[in-house]
């Protein structure tokens, strides 16, 4: 059985470990879950995921209950091809998917998942949006698919969203080889405000100030749109196309902070990274880090975060794979070889 401590890092220690024990086909026991926390344990959002997990694999759960610092996973065979997740707080979705992305590595079949609450947008985890944009279509380019569709989106404090995913069988073969970028070819993005919020047109206020940011000479296309939610609120995600990756941005609106501000946040987080030359963004970056473990690979990223070194320590942990950390002039090469 893996064994890891998870003061190591916070709720990503249990999201890629036990993502990774379900791909991998072994037992894993995780204690110190978010100890450093000021309310340590499982939160209702990890609760929901590991849940799912396990439901999925068939798994042998232990500690399993809101507030535990321990958690057993015994994962059995992938045999179901849908599964139903309910979050009942504005817990991430995106962050649920995260670790259902790695486990559904193991399946031979497509997987339907339907996840009823939770938020698509919200603090310190990747907007819903972020997904189909960034993470999806690079999975994609190196044989791993994924689709996601958003009947009704989540804000918090309520969420409520609705969310349908499927991932596909996956056809991945070697190194995730992303050293290079190449060239600029477009960017894109959505900007998604409630209906509260319409009056004040905080969707277009979002774009518009992203595209005054955004000078560079190629097509610019951001979709803007209003959802009706449970609660008000507004975000808008960017994704930047080069030849051979996607850099993404995003930013969330707040109470007191005006869409202008949202839509700029947004942007001048997308045009550091560019001008870093980094092959990811920072999200990114912390989501490929156990593709790149699994499969070799390597990439440059803006810089190393907290999350980052965390999820580089579990490659190395549970995958027992030497991961390299070079850093370049303006970013920072990982390699797992």
């Amino acid at each position: 059985m893996l064994e890891i401590d998870g003061s190591i890092g916070g709720g990503s220690v249990l999201r890629i470990g036990v993502g990774l024990a379900a791909a991998l086909g072994k037992e894993i026991r995780i204690y110190n879950i978010r100890r450093s926390r000021s309310q340590p344990g499982l939160k209702a959002q990890h609760l929901a995921g590991l849940l799912g997990v396990a439901e999925l694999c068939d798994a042998e759960l232990e500690g399993a209950e809101l507030g535990s610092q321990e958690v057993v996973f015994r994962p059995g065979g992938i045999r179901k091809d849908k599964l139903k997740i309910k979050i009942e707080t504005a817990g991430s979705v995106g962050l649920v998917l995260q670790t259902l992305q790695l486990a559904c590595l193991a399946a031979s079949h497509s997987v339907e998942i339907e996840i009823d609450g939770g938020g698509t947008f919200g603090k310190w985890a990747p907007p819903l949006p972020y997904f189909k944009l960034v993470n999806f279509s690079i999975l994609r380019r190196f044989g791993y698919r994924a689709e996601v569709e958003v009947d009704r989106e989540g804000f918090y404090p309520k969420g409520g969203a609705r969310v349908a995913a499927i991932f596909y069988p996956s056809q991945i073969s070697g190194p995730l080889d992303l050293t290079e970028r190449g060239q600029l070819l477009r960017i894109t993005g959505t900007s998604l405000a409630s209906t509260h919020l319409r009056r004040a047109e905080v969707a277009e206020r979002q774009a518009a100030a992203a595209r005054e940011l955004l000078k560079y000479r190629i097509p610019i296309e951001l979709d803007v749109r209003y959802a009706d939610t449970r609660s008000p609120g507004s975000g808008i995600v960017l994704a930047a196309a080069f030849e051979r990756t996607i850099l993404g941005g995003d930013a969330l609106g707040e109470r007191g902070k005006r869409a202008e501000e949202v839509g700029r946040e947004a942007a001048q987080s997308l045009i550091e990274d560019i001008k870093t030359g980094a092959t990811l963004d920072l999200y990114m970056s912390d989501q490929m880090i156990p593709f790149t473990g699994l499969f070799g690979g390597c990439f440059r990223c803006p810089r190393l975060t907290e999350h980052l070194k965390t999820n580089i320590e579990l490659v190395k942990r549970i995958l027992e794979r030497p991961v390299s950390v070079t850093q370049r002039e303006s970013s920072v090469e990982i390699s797992a070889r």
